[in-house]
């Protein structure tokens, strides 16, 4: 795609009149295939006549806007209302390079985007060779390990994006065929990538170094949730397999945690709620199998986002629906465009639950409250399941995966140095803020793992 040019979408995002504008000048479009990367030229009145969101819909194709005629029409709506618009290009110009680094997903989208699915596989297979390798060499420079980790991952998110968009629209046999060389890939890459995190010091400035040159801020918080959450699952199997850790939590349950949970279980006698209520048959360390499987949900977490607005509450193009719509789209193409684990996809859906909290959102409190609504005695009497069948069931609240995918994923977006509208908080700030606002105003991040979390999170942070 020429550098000179802009995505249509994002146009019309930030200033609607553009659509006129666009109709009335009959402004050409540079139109991309997405199959092949073939080019075109086609007047945006003659797609708006034939369909009047043609943008939104054509997922076979990719519509530009040349900077040219971009300024233009700023400066007609200067002209119209009198007021200094802001510069359209200018606005991006530290940090937007080519086409590519204006999407939320970097300049690597656009080159991986215009594989066939053949390449993609390879590509996959190249970088889990590259750690394969970093594997047996173990080289003592931690960077060089985390700088093929964030690449591998960058990749792999990237991968599975692309193949599992040009999928949405087949019938789901055929989309779980076409899809089958990334799922495989990617399963056997998340492997490579866990074992080789297992062997390697994850420090916080490290990995946001690393993984800042990848332009995209949804690819970067992708990678970084990925890196850091399969790090905290090592650190919680680490912590469950050598220590007493169930034990020490158990005889300090009463009086550090146990208020919280009533506020979760209120149905339950006090003398109930126990951490054997916390999690459905105990505190356990996860098997090897699991660890994958939920490494895999990590990765793809956010398969569903959108390419062209703000995921940041504040900016210009945030759109809350589109936000929200985020977990069912990326849940259903999972579910049923894939052959995935299903515990992957519970991952992508239910990553944003909040224990039920009205600040939250997700696939899996619709369906709860169907089931209530079917079932006005049906009670949760655990509040999170290391499986699904309780999940199937409503026997609980919360899936462990999930819950600790949400406090990694509030934990980056509020370290996030892409944040634009507020300045990004440093670890400890993020921590106690999390503590405050997740905790103990509003219950919606589980309080032990987060107690978790904070250890394993000082634990990264270098010696000052």
């Amino acid at each position: 795609m020429q550098q000179n040019s802009m995505p249509l979408s994002e146009i019309i995002v930030r200033d609607k009149r553009m659509v006129s504008l666009l109709y009335e000048q009959e402004i050409p479009l540079i139109c991309r295939r997405i199959s092949d990367g073939k080019l075109k030229k086609v007047s945006f009145r003659a797609l708006y006549d034939n369909n009047e969101v043609f943008w939104k819909q054509d997922k076979g194709w990719a519509f530009y806007v040349s900077e040219e005629h971009v300024q233009a029409m700023i400066d007609m709506l200067k002209e119209l209302d009198g007021k200094k618009e802001k510069h359209y290009i200018a606005e991006h110009e530290a940090e937007a390079k080519n086409v590519g680094d204006l999407l939320n997903f970097g300049e690597a989208y656009e080159s991986i985007a215009s594989m066939d699915s053949e390449k993609r596989v390879s590509l996959i297979k190249q970088d889990r060779e590259k750690l394969d390798t970093l594997l047996i060499e173990a080289p003592k420079e931690n960077e060089k390990i985390l700088e093929a980790l964030a690449d591998t991952a960058r990749d792999a998110a990237l991968a599975n994006r692309s193949t599992i968009l040009e999928a949405i629209h087949m019938g789901d046999e055929a989309a779980r065929a076409y899809t089958q060389g990334i799922v495989d890939s990617t399963r056997a890459m998340v492997k490579s990538s866990t074992a080789l995190i297992d062997n390697t010091i994850m420090q916080d400035e490290l990995i946001t170094s690393l993984v800042q040159r990848s332009n995209g801020t949804v690819v970067q918080h992708m990678t970084r949730v990925f890196l850091n959450g399969v790090a905290f699952l090592t650190y919680y199997n680490r912590r469950m397999l050598t220590s007493s850790l169930p034990n020490k939590i158990r005889i300090n349950f009463d009086k550090q945690y146990k208020s919280y949970y009533q506020r979760l279980l209120p149905h339950l006698h006090p003398e109930d709620i126990t951490l054997e209520r916390v999690f459905h048959t105990g505190m356990q360390a996860i098997s090897e199998a699991q660890l994958h499987t939920f490494a895999t949900g990590f990765l793809i977490h956010d398969i569903g986002k959108a390419k062209d607005i703000e995921y940041h509450e504040g900016e210009a193009a945030y759109d809350r629906d589109t936000v929200v719509d985020h977990v069912r789209q990326g849940y259903l193409a999972v579910m049923h465009k894939t052959n995935y684990p299903r515990e992957a996809g519970l991952i992508t859906g239910y990553h944003h639950e909040y224990y039920g909290s009205p600040d939250g959102y997700g696939f899996y409190r619709a369906l709860l409250a169907n089931a209530r609504k079917n079932n006005p005695k049906l009670k949760q009497d655990y509040c999170m399941s290391f499986t699904m069948e309780p999940m199937i069931k409503f026997n609980a609240l919360a899936y462990f995966p999930a819950k600790v995918m949400e406090i990694v994923d509030v934990f980056d977006a509020l370290t996030d140095p892409n944040r634009k509208y507020r300045k990004p908080l440093s670890s400890d700030e993020a921590l106690d803020f999390m503590q405050r606002q997740f905790i103990d105003e509003e219950l919606k991040l589980d309080p032990i793992l987060f107690d978790l979390f904070r250890t394993f999170t000082k634990g990264k942070q270098p010696a000052s």
